[in-house]
C-alpha cells in the first residue's frame, strides 16, 4: 500500500478524497499532535504539510493557502502501547488494515513509539491556511 492510500482505510474515504482531492503522502506531513482520549477510547492525530492538495478545503481559495492542517480521529482504540515519552511532534506514521478488519497504526521516532488498533477512523477536520515563509 502506498503512503497516499491511507485515506482508503478511513470510514468515509470518498468524503476525505472529496475534501482533500488527492490526499498528501503521510511522509510529506509533520505529525504535530497526538491526543489520546480514554473516555471515548479514541486517538486523534494532527498533521501539517506545505503540500496543499486540490480539493474543497475550507479557506484554500480565499487565502492563497500554501499549507494544510488536518486531523484523523481513530475510534474504538485497543492495544494502545506507548514506549518512551517525548513531544508528539515528528515521528513516522504508518497505517494498515489489521487482521481483524480494523486499522493498525504505528508512530515511530528516535525517542518514542506509539502503536494501537482502531475499529474506524475519520478525517475529523481539514483547514488550508497561509503559512509565513519562516514556518
Amino acid at each position: 500500500m502506498s503512503a497516499s492510500e491511507w485515506a482508503d482505510l478511513l470510514a468515509e474515504p470518498w468524503s476525505t478524497r472529496e475534501t482533500l482531492g488527492v490526499p498528501p503522502e503521510l511522509d510529506d506531513c509533520t505529525l504535530d499532535s497526538c491526543h489520546i482520549d480514554e473516555r471515548d477510547t479514541s486517538v486523534t492525530l494532527g498533521f501539517d504539510t506545505r503540500r496543499v492538495p486540490d480539493g474543497s478545503i475550507p479557506g484554500s481559495a480565499e487565502s492563497q493557502a500554501n499549507a494544510l492542517e488536518f486531523f484523523v480521529t481513530f475510534t474504538s482504540v485497543e492495544e494502545l502501547r506507548i514506549t518512551g515519552w517525548a513531544s508528539a511532534a515528528g515521528g513516522a506514521v504508518s497505517m494498515s488494515r489489521s487482521e481483524s478488519g480494523g486499522i493498525a497504526v504505528s508512530i515511530d521516532s528516535s525517542a518514542w513509539r506509539i502503536s494501537f488498533q482502531a475499529r474506524t477512523a475519520l478525517l475529523s477536520r481539514a483547514r488550508a491556511y497561509r503559512a509565513s515563509a519562516t514556518e
